[in-house]
């Protein structure tokens, strides 16, 4: 059965856009099914589909199916010349087709089929629906299953037996002579150990370390070099940098207000550690992910989520604007989208980013993966996380806040099986709340709630809390704050208590007078404060005490709990600040619930809700009638139940309040000392959508943790219980990436290792193994590495080891015109590639060579700059920096990272951008990185350093030359330079001179 498409002529013709694409040419062939699903249906999808579809439906026209085609009536069957689809892919006078308005123009036969298919009928097969031809492309070269290859035999090959060390070589050299080219001899010793040096350390040898090594006769002496450099811990100082810049490490927020992160360093100094112990990379994946979840109790399972919340965060939208909120909403999505993209970007180099707005263009990525992997992240937020370095406290900590989580998660459980009993009426009761409460979520708010008494099993016992001015004072007012409380949307008003007094007392043995007395709660549902006036006769005053006869009631038992307490002089002044607390009892679980909160100076400012009578009116009846429904609709023993486990989750906020405080780092959390609008998940995830066109205003189905498939018919969604625990996603993730079978992460890593030590990636595309990037260039070297990285010991010295006593990696950097010819590009490695020093570089190899370089390692990075904090941001003043300073000589990842306003020296040396991951720096050559390398003050400071030094250590001035020249360069001068050398230094000084040794080509390149 074929369905004929109407004849309705389309009027909104210019929004049409399609997605361009050049497929192969459509033939004209018999207008017949056949035609449609082998040349129509194909064409429609590669070249149209992409934004005409059911989802997106761009014009509001899509292409998907027969009853969507039909309802715009784009063609008249039968008739092409009067087919308003025709007229839009052919040229009209002369003018360029209107469609696609990007890309190529269909050619004269795909043309002519569309012409054949409506002459014959415009028929569409009934039920058939144009899929997205990239949705299901899996034949792409990274998306392969991973294989050990077999190494290229080089037996009978005279330059391969004298060549070739380890299977390294043996695959370049077969790609070497594909196009007729051969490898550069072996570079000299002192060119190959300041090669080894920077490679490994990012530091230069000395030039005894140097000699020694030249002159060593053992046939195993670079082996030993090798094995050396790898043991010191300015190995993993040097790579770990090279994870920062991946990671998008900063020690500051970005955007606007670029606040500090003074906690971020602890997972810097994790990384550099992690590289030093040579920790096995499923293992660095998986803690970086969800160490908290597969390897509770240990600090670096903490430490490691680093990785997470290294990245950019507006403070502005998730401090300042509610979550509530559109532009909370907007801010919250683009969170979890810079962490999707950092994780899928840096482990799989994988760009799913792309299909945040629509299906990837070119890769099999749809909007349900993306925002699968949303869901992923859908709890967490960047945040300052405990940790504890003892082992035995974090793993009680662990233990904790998963007994927390459960227990949160029952708790939700409970209420919505309450919720479910109460039928339809209780859910209209919960709409109308909403709308309600929506007025009543804090403008501002502080992770300090207020006060909270000891949990009561029944309304009428009494509690009490008073404050204590220290003295008898004359004041005229007492305002009490009501409470919020962020948790099951209890919201404002949270433990205020139904009956109650307040009475003052002038002395500490002096009797109470009541000032103020309750029958019910005379604020309504307390968003607003409640004033006492005091009358004039009422003597001065030192002590303030509200005793509660009748609580609030909680979840099947009753509380008291305040916000604050505010004792008001004349002049409108608070004699209460910060004073002594006292109490019946209380609940200590700073920060959030403590007596000091009391008085501490912070409390809500709720919307407008709280100050319209008539909506608070409203807002208390639903109430009533809401709890009493609930009391009639309750399952039997709901209440004992909740209560029970309210008293649990009371239990182990205590106990987490008498653990040791612990240590910070800025990671993923879901429990923290919030801020603002800024409040932790305690667990929860919140729910994600599928956005249509990436609006969070057009919501479509709700998200479901997945990931992305790798070949057809891979299950997306992750195989979790109801009520699991959001660590459980990250988990999952974790496995996902790091299981043997997935040949992206495997690629990806070694693909990294090989960049950093040949300059390019064997794919020049390191976080993008997708379409839109490059292929390999020795795809079976690529993926032999792959899978003996994955199938040994996943060391990265081994890995180096391997790579640094190839053949490969130890050839000249000289050039060959001839072979340039062939290779221009050297991407075949007919030499070793020459590099420039990266920023980190120069900066530590001044230091090292003039002396004061300081090896202390870890801890708060050096501030280079002058900080000035101010209400809306801090300012960073580099101009204001002295490099004179000792404290500030450490090695240069152990600077403090700033977003908005990088270090200028260290920009202008392609240092890289922390806004985004950085697989490969930039490497230019610029005059104003001649000109730094001249003027800059750190420059200057160094070089008089390093002429101090000279000057110490050699009393003759030709000596002097000749070390400074051996120090910056790792070879001796030859007559000539040493003579231009020290007449320079005797008509300019030594600063001058050595100036000039720290712009030799020789200093800042490597060979």
């Amino acid at each position: 059965m074929r369905q004929p498409l109407s004849t309705f002529r389309p009027v909104w013709l210019a929004g049409l856009v399609c997605l361009a694409w050049n497929p192969a040419n459509v033939l004209p062939v018999a207008a017949d099914e056949g035609h449609f699903r082998e040349r129509i249906a194909p064409l429609f999808a590669v070249r149209c589909l992409g934004c005409h579809n059911s989802l997106d439906r761009k014009g509001g026209f899509s292409l998907q199916t027969a009853d969507e085609f039909a309802a715009v009536g784009a063609v008249t069957a039968g008739d092409p010349a009067a087919s308003w689809l025709i007229d839009q892919v052919t040229s009209t006078d002369g003018a360029p087709p209107a469609m696609p308005k990007t890309g190529e123009h269909l050619s004269n036969k795909e043309v002519a089929a569309l012409r054949e298919w409506i002459e014959a009928g415009a028929d569409w097969p009934d039920g058939f629906q144009i899929e997205d031809p990239v949705v299901n492309r899996f034949d792409w070269w990274s998306l392969q299953p991973l294989s050990r290859p077999t190494v290229p035999d080089a037996r009978g090959d005279a330059t391969g037996q004298n060549w070739i060390r380890n299977p390294v070589d043996a695959f370049v050299l077969a790609g070497l002579k594909q196009r007729e080219l051969a490898p550069t001899p072996q570079a000299n010793r002192q060119t190959l150990l300041r090669r080894l040096y920077f490679d490994l350390t990012g530091l230069p040898p000395t030039p005894e370390e140097i000699r020694a090594f030249v002159d060593d006769p053992d046939p195993n002496a670079w082996e030993k070099q090798v094995d050396r450099l790898l043991a010191l811990p300015r190995y993993g100082e040097h790579w770990g940098r090279y994870w920062l810049d991946l990671a998008r490490y900063a020690d500051t927020c970005g955007y606007d207000k670029d606040k500090l992160r003074p906690n971020a360093w602890p997972y810097r100094d994790y990384v550099i550690r992690a590289f030093n112990e040579d920790k096995p990379y499923q293992r660095f994946v998986e803690e970086q992910l969800a160490g908290d979840e597969l390897y509770p109790g240990s600090a670096d399972g903490i430490l490691g989520l680093g990785f997470i919340a290294a990245g950019p965060w507006d403070f502005i939208g998730h401090v300042e604007v509610p979550e509530s909120r559109q532009d909370g909403l907007e801010a919250r999505n683009l969170d979890r989208d810079e962490m999707v993209a950092a994780t899928m970007n840096v482990f799989c180099s994988m760009t799913v980013q792309c299909a945040r707005c629509h299906n990837h263009k070119f890769d099999p990525v749809t909007q349900d993966h993306y925002y699968g992997l949303q869901a992923v992240f859908a709890a967490v937020d960047r945040a300052d996380r405990v940790y504890e370095p003892d082992p035995v406290s974090e793993a009680r900590r662990a233990e904790l806040v998963a007994e927390r989580e459960r227990l949160a998660v029952e708790v939700a459980a409970h209420e919505t099986a309450a919720q479910n009993a109460g039928g339809a009426e209780l859910a209209e009761l919960e709409k109308q709340l909403a709308l309600l409460k929506a007025g009543l979520v804090p403008i501002s708010a502080r992770a300090e709630f207020g006060y909270h008494s000891a949990i009561a099993s029944s309304a009428s016992e009494e509690k009490w809390v008073e404050v204590d001015l220290g003295s008898a004072i004359r004041s005229r007012k007492v305002v009490i704050r009501p409470c919020h409380d962020d948790f099951a949307g209890i919201g404002a008003g949270f433990g205020f208590p139904e009956e109650f007094t307040v009475a003052v007392s002038s002395g500490e043995d002096e009797p109470w007078t009541i000032v103020f007395a309750s029958v019910t709660c005379p604020v309504g549902h307390p968003a607003q404060p409640l004033v006492i006036e005091l009358a004039e006769t009422v003597a001065p005053v030192r002590r303030i005490r509200l005793t509660a006869q009748r609580l609030a009631e909680r979840s099947g038992d009753y509380i008291l709990a305040l916000a604050e307490l505010q004792v008001l002089d004349a002049t409108g002044g608070n004699l209460a600040a910060g004073v002594a607390v006292h109490a019946l009892d209380s609940i200590e679980a700073p920060v959030r619930w403590a007596k000091r909160n009391l008085t501490d100076g912070f409390w809500p400012d709720f919307g407008p809700v709280a100050e319209d009578p008539a909506a608070i009116e409203e807002l208390n009846s639903l109430l009533v009638r809401r709890s009493e429904l609930l009391k009639t609709t309750r399952p039997t023993g709901w209440q004992t139940r909740q209560g029970e486990l309210q008293t649990q989750l009371a239990a182990v906020d205590e106990s987490l309040a008498k653990l040791p405080a612990g240590k910070l780092v800025h990671a993923a959390a879901t429990m923290f000392s919030g801020e603002g609008s800024f409040r932790p998940t305690l667990g929860t995830p919140r729910p994600v959508f599928v956005l249509h066109r990436g609006n969070v205003a057009q919501p479509l189905e709700e998200a479901v943790p997945g990931t992305v498939p790798l070949a057809a018919g891979d299950p997306v969604r992750f195989d979790l219980s109801a009520g699991h625990a959001e660590g459980e996603r990250r988990a999952a993730l974790a496995r996902w990436i790091t299981d043997r079978d997935n040949p992206l992460t495997w690629r990806s890593i070694v693909n990294r290792v090989w960049l950093h030590h040949f300059g390019h990636g064997l794919v020049d595309s390191p976080n993008d193994f997708g379409r839109m990037g490059q292929t390999p260039t020795h795809p079976e070297l690529l993926d032999w590495l792959a899978c003996e990285f994955r199938d040994g010991r996943q060391s990265f010295r081994d890995l180096h080891r391997l790579i640094l006593t190839s053949a490969t990696w130890q050839q000249a950097s000289a050039g060959d015109p001839a072979k340039a010819a062939t290779d221009s590009d050297n991407r075949f490695l007919w030499r070793m590639p020459r590099r420039r020093l990266q920023a980190e570089e120069v900066r530590d190899a001044m230091l090292a060579v003039s002396g004061p370089l300081d090896l202390t390692m870890g801890g708060p990075g050096d501030q280079l700059f002058g900080l000035e904090k101010t209400e809306h941001s801090p300012h960073y003043s580099y101009h204001l920096f002295d490099p004179e300073k000792a404290a500030t000589h450490r090695r240069s990842v152990y600077r403090f990272v700033v977003r908005s306003q990088p270090d200028p020296f260290m920009t202008v040396l392609d240092g890289a951008d922390c806004a985004q991951s950085v697989p490969q720096r930039d490497e230019t050559l610029t005059a104003l990185q001649a000109l730094s390398l001249m003027n800059n003050r750190f420059v200057l400071v160094m070089s008089e350093r390093l002429a101090e030094r000279l000057e110490r250590e050699h009393s003759d001035p030709a000596a002097r030359v000749v070390a400074g020249f051996e120090a910056v360069t790792g070879r001796l001068p030859s007559a000539e330079e040493q003579a231009d050398l020290l007449a320079f230094a005797e008509g300019h000084g030594l600063p001058a001179l050595a100036r000039v040794l720290f712009n030799l080509n020789e200093f800042v390149f490597v060979d």
